[in-house]
Parts: C-alpha cells; structure tokens; sequence
C-alpha cells in the first residue's frame, strides 16, 4: 500500500487568506445586498458504519497481502465520522472547516488492519459572487472536481483506514469558478498530495487544470478541458491533458461522454495514453422511472513495439456512484486501475418507492493490450472477467439511510492465465446517520 502524508492545513489557510485578502476588500466595498452565502454558522455530521465481507478477492491468488496464502475469505468492519462547519460572513466572505475519523475493523483485502485515522480534510476561506459579477473564490484544503470527476476529483490516495468506502479527497490549493448564463469556467492549482507516492517512489509537485465549458440544462453541454501535472519527485511523471466531454439528450434518451488524450513525459519517455466513456441512457415513463444504461468505457495499454507509452495515466478519477469510476466495483477496487482496461457496461435500475432503488450493474472487462501485465502469452486472449453487482439503497428517514450490495465476478482467459482461477464474490452493507443545522443551541437540527 502506498504511504504519505496528508500536508500541512493551516500553511495552505494562511496562504489562502493571504491570496484572498485583496479578494475581500474588493467585495466589502459592494453593496450588502450582493452578499452570495448565508451569514452565520452552519454544520453537517455523519456517522456511517459498514461490514465487509469478500470471497477470492484475487480470484484466489495469493498477493503477499496478508502474507497467508491459504485465506480465501475477508471479513472486515469500517466506521467513519465526518464533521463539517461553514461560517459566511458579510459580502459573501466565508471560512469552512472539517474533519474525518475514521477505523477498519480486522483485516480487508488490501491488508489493513485494525487502525484508526483521523484527517482534517477541510480548511478553506472563499468569496463567492465576487463584485457581483459571478466569481468565486476559493483557498486552503477544499474539494475540487472538474465535471464529473473522470479526469480530477480525488486529491489524496486514502491509505491509512476505511479504504474501501474513500472517505478522503481533498485538494490543497486555489480555485477560481465563474458561471454567467449558459457559460461556466473553472481553474485550479493544488499541490500534488505525498500520499500518491509508493516505497521508493516519492510525489512533489503542482496539479492545474482549467475548463470552459456551455451548458443549456442536463441534456446539452459541451467542455473543453486541460490539465497539467508537473512532478519533481522521483516518479518524474510531467502529463498533460486535453478533455473534451458532452451530453445530449432528447424526451427520454440520453447521451453523454468523455474523451481524453494524454501528453507529456514519464522520466525520459514520451507519453501518448487516451481514456475515455461513452454511455446511452433511456428512462421510461413508467411507474418507479425504470431505466436502462449501456456504457463503454477504454483506457489505453502501452505497445512495446514503439518507443512511446500510449497507456493511459489514471489522474486522480473520484468514486461518485456505483461503477463511477471504478468500473466493476470488485474487480475495480482489486486488479483493474483503470488504465490497459476496456469495459461494457449495462446498468437497470427502478425505484419501487419514493425513497429506495433497485440496481444491476452487468459487467465485461477486457485489457487494451495487457502492457501492464508484462504482456499476454502467445494465444491467450485479452477477456479479463465478467462481474455482476445488485445494490440497494434506501432511505429510512431524513437523517438515516442504508444500502446493501452484493457483487459476482469469475476470471476470464486473460486472468485465468495473469492471477487465478477462483471466482470471486462479495457481500457489503452499510448505514449512515447524518444531520445538520444552524447556529448553536436554538438553531436545532434539520430534521
């Protein structure tokens, strides 16, 4: 597993304030009714507790995890407490601040176990509605995501506990967010988080990005997008990126995808990767709004034959749904990394009630060329697994909600030949209590 750190929040609160001081003689000097955020404390607590359990999460493979090449099954507990507090200020000023703790019960299958962590994972001052003219401003450690979070929206590797729910992914810099109309613009600076690194190869370096993007509801956008990494680590990875995402829908179909292709050097070699998805959607006007989703998503796999590598660097994707985007929650969360990797996927969902949903998720994973394995022997093909996951969610009441998913996965020839045989499954649960509220004492909670 990889270790790091997570940084130091009160440099990058001072050096926000610092950069936004000019920021907020500018919106004192505006009329007090352009103030954009609500004056006063506010608050959010969550509790979320979940139980694990995975059969032949390698598809029977012994990876040196546990150091127990006789375990097949896993069984683990996580818990995690996430504390948030915003206070806005006159003029649209405010300061945020938040924090997660957080445990692994026994040992999971990336062989944590049994410890507990706690980050703050939130430090931030921003304006928002500069001048009144649509700009908002943001610095310190922060949540940053570019669309929906395919190329950037996680800033930090989670490698101290509850790794399977990804409970930290904050960003240490500035963002700069301005929307007029259909027009919406997006920049960012942050530092590149230690924790990326691995046991000897270290990360340090600056992470950038800037997207123009038109919007005319859900169903029209179109964004052009660019992203720079520049690392002066010993993993020496320089990247750079051009996005180019979209939708269109009509009535009841939609259309949406993403296109990315990379640039740049790792070490003294060229770079030349491209990911990307495309996905059909159809919601029918049916009671419970059944719907139905065929999605394809490629990551490219170097070829030896050239003196570049086209495979494509997975950046830092964010978790945002099931399947999105760690494609195949169990194979994705164990051997596929997004990158050598093609993917078809077919979701069903249907909410039987107003508050629960039914899902299956049918997966068929492939490698681009299988680089990334050392290369597949002659005769072998490149089908990796197929993977099926039905999920649950529910929500009780306003302030607990609960799901429950269980997942199937068996190796195809590609794995039968690169990891094991075994087929592997999983069976997850996991309740959340969460509330939040204003003020202090009176201000009670939202419930």
């Amino acid at each position: 597993m990889r270790e790091g750190r997570s940084g130091r929040p009160l440099a990058w609160l001072a050096i926000g304030c610092a950069v936004l001081a000019l920021a907020a003689g500018m919106a004192w000097a505006q009329d007090e009714e352009a103030a954009g955020v609500p004056a006063g404390l506010s608050y959010g607590v969550e509790f979320t507790a979940s139980y694990h359990h995975a059969n032949h999460p390698y598809f029977g493979a012994d990876w040196g995890i546990t150091q127990d090449p006789d375990r097949k099954n896993y069984s683990w507990g996580e818990g995690l407490s996430r504390l948030r507090f915003h206070y806005g200020l006159p003029q649209g000023l405010w300061v945020s601040a938040g924090a997660v703790v957080m445990s692994t019960f026994a040992t999971d299958y990336f062989g944590t176990d049994g410890v507990a962590d706690g980050r703050v994972d939130q430090l931030a001052v921003g304006v928002t509605d500069l001048g009144g003219g649509g700009l908002n401003l943001t610095a310190g450690r922060q949540d940053i995501q570019v669309g929906d979070g395919f190329v950037i929206g996680d800033g930090y590797y989670d490698t101290k506990a509850t790794l399977w729910n990804i409970p930290l992914n904050f960003y240490d810099g500035v963002k700069a967010d301005w929307g007029l109309g259909p027009w919406h613009a997006l920049a960012f600076a942050a530092r590149l988080s230690p924790s990326f690194g691995s046991e000897g190869a270290t990360v340090k370096g600056v992470l950038g990005g800037a997207e123009l993007a038109w919007s005319a509801g859900e169903d029209r956008t179109l964004a052009l997008a660019w992203f720079q990494r520049e690392d002066d680590g010993t993993m020496d990875l320089d990247a750079r990126a051009v996005s180019v995402r979209g939708a269109l829908g009509c009535g009841g179909a939609r259309l949406a995808g993403e296109l990315v292709q990379q640039y740049g050097e790792l070490g003294t070699t060229d770079l030349a990767g491209r990911g990307g998805h495309l996905g059909a959607t159809w919601t029918f006007a049916l009671p419970g709004e059944p719907y139905a989703q065929v999605q394809y998503l490629q990551f490219s796999g170097d070829d030896p034959s050239t003196s570049e590598d086209e495979a494509y660097q997975t950046w830092q994707f964010r978790w945002n749904d099931w399947s999105q985007w760690y494609a195949a929650d169990l194979v994705g969360s164990t051997l596929l990394t997004n990158s050598d990797t093609r993917v078809w996927k077919l979701e069903l969902g249907w909410s039987p009630c107003e508050k629960g949903s039914l899902r299956l998720l049918l997966h068929r994973l492939d490698l681009d060329s299988g680089a990334s394995w050392g290369g597949l022997p002659e005769g072998v093909g490149r089908g990796f697994a197929d993977e099926v996951d039905l999920v649950i969610d529910r929500e009780l009441n306003e302030n607990w909600s609960a799901w429950l998913m269980g997942g199937y996965a068996r190796p195809r020839e590609a794995a039968e030949e690169l990891v094991g045989t075994a087929a592997s499954g999983q069976v997850f649960a996991s309740i959340t209590y969460s509330f939040e509220g204003v003020g202090f004492g009176g201000g009670g909670c939202d419930d």
